[in-house]
């Protein structure tokens, strides 16, 4: 959970007038650990450390230019699939007579998803002009989705479920400015 003060200025004060970046990340330890400001319009900064505890993936800008003002910590996102759902393969027969416009859905599939963190499909056009094989491995909520896009197009497919991930733990996504972090838990200090 988002800190009480840091939650109370988002929930109080227009986008523009407040900004929450990722000023520095250690990820030396074996807890990583990166420091956060609050910007808030005609007040000091707020510094804060954060703390990862059960680390597991991340993807940090140090941009100051916000294009994305998401501020979230959530256990339910497409991003967390890879760690909480089936995950399987979607194998395809058959060739759509509009190739592109099957690769643009697909596309536009993970961009509704994923957002800014949307997967690479740039050898999509090719195993689908080769008209048969695996396409790809992946959550099977995710899929799924790809699987109807490819059966509207006429393609058949084979969705064959595999393994739950199993390591028993609970996974958050803290989404803030841009940057992602997975973990277990977020410990947030105020300093000074």
């Amino acid at each position: 959970m988002v800190p009480i003060e840091i939650q109370y200025l988002l929930d109080n004060h227009d986008e523009e007038d407040i900004h929450l970046l990722i000023t520095k990340a250690d990820f030396s330890g074996e807890i990583p650990i990166l420091s956060l400001t609050v910007y808030e319009h005609g007040k000091e900064p707020q510094n804060w450390t954060l703390e990862v505890i059960g680390h597991r993936a991340s993807k940090v800008s140090f941009s100051s230019v916000v294009e994305d003002s998401t501020i979230l910590i959530t256990d339910d996102h497409p991003l967390l699939w890879q760690y909480s759902d089936v995950q399987s393969e979607l194998y395809f027969n058959g060739s759509g007579k509009d190739v592109y416009r099957v690769v643009s859905e697909i596309n536009k599939i993970d961009f509704d998803l994923f957002g800014k963190y949307q997967r690479s499909s740039e050898q999509l056009y090719t195993l689908l002009r080769a008209s048969h094989g695996l396409l790809c491995k992946g959550p099977e909520r995710l899929l799924s989705k790809y699987e109807k896009c490819l059966n509207k197009y006429g393609i058949d497919t084979s969705l064959v479920s595999g393994y739950i991930p199993t390591s028993g733990e609970t996974l958050k996504l803290f989404l803030v400015s841009g940057s992602y972090i997975m973990g277990q838990d977020f410990l947030f200090t105020r300093n000074g």
